[in-house]
């Protein structure tokens, strides 16, 4: 078997197994070129990273939601969906912000939990390098916190308070600096673009649909 064979061979296998987990059919059609191979991978690549934030998005809920040391998922399981799984400085850092989410309380208030939960996922989510370097998982963890609906004022305090926390544990400090407290406190309290949200609202319909129609 030629070298172009065994990759071939070996994406339909790939395909195969995403569409049992993505619940449609799969293409058992061997790809005849280059061009085709790559196409078809390109798709993959892009189903599997939509897979894994979806799976991951639960896992932190989940894990938010829970009771102090009852969380329904093992750390490891989270741990593994992240890009900094194979790097162990990065994994460590990863580990310890999903591991303190683990060990607190549930959070009761909707939006704070909401807030927290975009805060890890950044983290989960962000390359290694990113993960290593404090000023760019700050920036990281406050773009994705700034993307949200403004929490109502009540829960503004305890949503930066959650934010400082996972920054201050991925940095690797006993507490951010007030700039960065400030800078927590602009990314919560941002104002939600309205256009934005129309577009993500049609969004969040439209993945309902398909995820019913792929029977999840």
């Amino acid at each position: 078997m030629s070298r172009f064979d065994d990759l071939a061979a070996r994406l339909v296998a790939v395909e195969a197994k995403l569409a049992v987990l993505a619940g449609y059919g799969a293409n058992s059609d061997v790809p005849g070129s280059l061009d085709e191979i790559e196409a078809r991978l390109t798709l993959v690549e892009v189903t599997v990273d939509h897979l894994a934030s979806t799976k991951t998005q639960e896992h932190i809920d989940a894990i938010v939601a829970a009771p102090a040391d009852a969380a329904p998922v093992a750390v490891e399981d989270v741990v593994a969906l992240s890009p900094s799984a194979d790097v162990p400085a990065a994994a460590e850092l990863v580990w310890e912000v999903v591991q303190a989410q683990v060990e607190a309380e549930p959070v009761d208030h909707a939006e704070v939990a909401e807030v927290i939960a975009a805060a890890v996922q950044a983290v989960i989510q962000a390359e290694p390098e990113v993960v290593a370097e404090p000023e760019a998982i700050t920036a990281a963890i406050l773009e994705a916190v700034a993307e949200l609906p403004a929490p109502a004022p009540e829960a503004v305090e305890a949503a930066v308070a959650a934010v400082a926390e996972v920054i201050a544990i991925v940095t690797g400090v006993e507490e951010v600096a007030p700039e960065v407290t400030e800078q927590i406190s602009s990314a919560v309290a941002a104002q939600a673009d309205p256009v934005l949200d129309a577009v993500e609202g049609r969004l969040d319909s439209v993945e309902a649909k398909v995820d019913a129609l792929l029977g999840k």
